[in-house]
C-alpha cells in the first residue's frame, strides 16, 4: 500500500500547476524572531504593522517580544520601562507597544509570544552561589513575572488571547558549578512552577518558553543535561512548553560542539518538553552573523523541531546583511534532506518518506510548510509550488 501511495505522489509531482511570478512569502525556515523591547518600545501602530508584514514575507509565523517590562538597576536607583501600562513601571500609562503589536498580529495573521520581566540583576545572581541575596531577588523576580501575566490577562486577554502564542521567561539559565547545581536547579524549578501556575489561571492552554544556554568551559554536556532535567521535572513544565536552546553561535562553537551539546539537551528533555533551537545572529563582537555561518549552525542543529532567531529584526532587517539572509531563505527553506540546498531532491525525499521509510527527512521542520508539526501531503504540495516559484 505504501508503495502505491508513493507512485501516486510521484505522479502528482509531475502535474502542471499555475505559478505566480513571485512567491507569496518565503518558505518557513525560521519559526519566529526575538524583538527587543528597547527596539520597539516607541513604535507606532503603523510601524508594527509594517514589521509584521515584512516578517511574514520572510517566512516567520510569530514574533517574540523579548520582555514586556525591563528593570535596570544602578547603585542608587532603579529605572523601569514597559510595553504596556504596568504597575511595575512608573510612567508607563501611555505605553501602547504591546497593544499595537497585537493589533498588527490580528491584521497579518501572525502571533505574538510575550516575554515577561527582564531584570538586569539576573547577571549578578544567575550563576553565583544561591545565597540569601539570590533567593530574595529570585522571589521578587518571580512575583514580578506573575504580576505581568495577570496584568496582560486583565488588559488584553479577552480581546487578544488567540493571538498570543504563549509567554517567554527571559532569565537565561546556564550551566553552573557542580557544587551548587542541585540548589540552583531547585530554585529555578520553584520559580517556573509559580509562573506555570499563574499561566494556568490567566491563560490556560498557553505555553511557556525558556531559552537557556551553555558555556562549554564551565562543565561537561552530561552534567548540564542532568541540571536541565532536574529543572524541567521540578518546574511543572508540560510537553507543550518549549525549551529553545541557544546554540552557541556567538561564541564561535564548531558544528561538532553544537551537536554534542544538543544531544545532551535532548537527553535532558526527553518527552517532557518540546525542543527548539534559538539561533544566535551575532558574533562575539556583536556584529551580524554572516549568512554562511548561520547556515552552518542551522545545519549542525537541523534535527530540532523548530528554529528561531535572535534577532532578525535587529541584525538583518533593513541592514546590508538582509540580502544575504534572504538568499539563505530561498536556498535552504524546504531543505528536508539537510544537504544545504532546497531542490528536487527534497521533494523526492518527501515522496519516498510518505510512501515508505527509505528516506529520512533529517531537517524535517524546514519542510513543515503548513505548520502542523509533522510532514504530510499538504507540505508536499507547498514544497512543489515553492520549488517551481524559485
Amino acid at each position: 500500500m505504501k508503495r502505491i501511495i508513493a507512485v501516486l505522489l510521484a505522479a502528482l509531482l509531475l502535474l502542471p500547476m499555475t505559478v505566480s511570478a513571485e512567491p507569496e512569502q518565503a518558505f518557513p525556515l525560521f519559526e519566529s524572531s526575538f524583538l527587543q523591547g528597547w527596539l520597539c518600545r516607541d513604535w507606532t501602530a503603523e510601524r508594527f504593522l509594517q514589521e509584521l508584514n515584512d516578517m511574514k514575507a520572510a517566512g516567520f509565523r510569530s514574533v517574540i517580544l523579548q520582555s514586556a517590562v525591563d528593570l535596570t538597576h544602578t547603585e542608587t536607583e532603579t529605572s523601569a520601562a514597559a510595553l504596556y501600562p504596568s504597575s511595575l513601571a512608573a510612567g508607563s500609562e501611555q505605553s501602547h507597544a504591546l497593544e499595537y503589536a497585537l493589533q498588527a498580529a490580528a491584521e497579518t495573521g501572525m502571533q505574538i509570544r510575550i516575554g515577561l520581566v527582564s531584570d538586569d540583576r539576573w547577571w549578578d545572581h544567575g550563576w553565583n552561589m544561591p545565597d540569601a541575596a539570590f533567593r530574595q531577588w529570585l522571589a521578587q523576580n518571580t512575583a514580578d513575572h506573575c504580576t505581568v501575566i495577570r496584568e496582560i490577562s486583565e488588559q488584553f486577554g479577552e480581546r487578544y488571547a488567540p493571538l498570543i502564542a504563549g509567554f517567554y521567561a527571559p532569565n537565561e539559565i546556564w550551566n553552573v558549578m557542580p557544587d551548587y547545581a542541585d540548589a540552583c536547579a531547585a530554585l529555578y524549578a520553584e520559580q517556573l512552577t509559580a509562573v506555570r501556575n499563574a499561566l494556568a489561571e490567566s491563560f490556560p492552554g498557553h505555553s511557556l518558553m525558556l531559552s537557556p544556554f551553555y558555556n562549554k568551559t564551565l562543565g561537561e554536556p552530561e552534567a548540564y543535561s542532568a541540571f536541565l532535567a532536574e529543572i524541567i521535572r521540578g518546574g511543572s513544565l508540560r510537553r507543550t512548553d518549549i525549551l529553545a536552546m541557544q546554540d552557541g553561535a556567538g561564541r564561535d562553537y564548531d558544528a561538532g560542539t553544537l551537536r554534542l551539546w544538543q544531544d545532551a539537551v535532548y537527553a535532558a528533555c526527553g518527552d517532557m518538553i518540546t525542543v527548539w533551537i534559538n539561533n544566535e545572529t551575532f558574533t562575539s563582537d556583536y556584529s551580524p552573523l554572516s549568512a554562511d555561518r548561520l547556515r552552518a549552525d542551522y545545519l549542525a542543529t537541523s534535527s530540532a523541531g523548530r528554529h528561531i532567531l535572535f534577532s532578525w529584526n535587529h541584525y538583518y532587517h533593513g541592514k546590508e546583511q538582509e540580502a544575504a539572509f534572504n538568499q539563505l531563505l530561498h536556498s535552504m527553506a524546504g531543505d528536508i534532506n539537510a544537504d544545504g540546498a532546497f531542490d528536487a531532491g527534497d521533494t523526492a525525499c518527501l515522496i519516498r518518506w510518505l510512501g515508505s521509510t527509505d528516506c529520512v527527512p533529517e531537517n524535517w521542520s524546514a519542510g513543515d510548510a503548513d505548520g502542523s508539526g509533522t510532514l504530510n501531503a499538504a507540505d508536499l504540495t507547498l514544497l512543489k509550488r515553492y520549488l517551481m516559484q524559485k
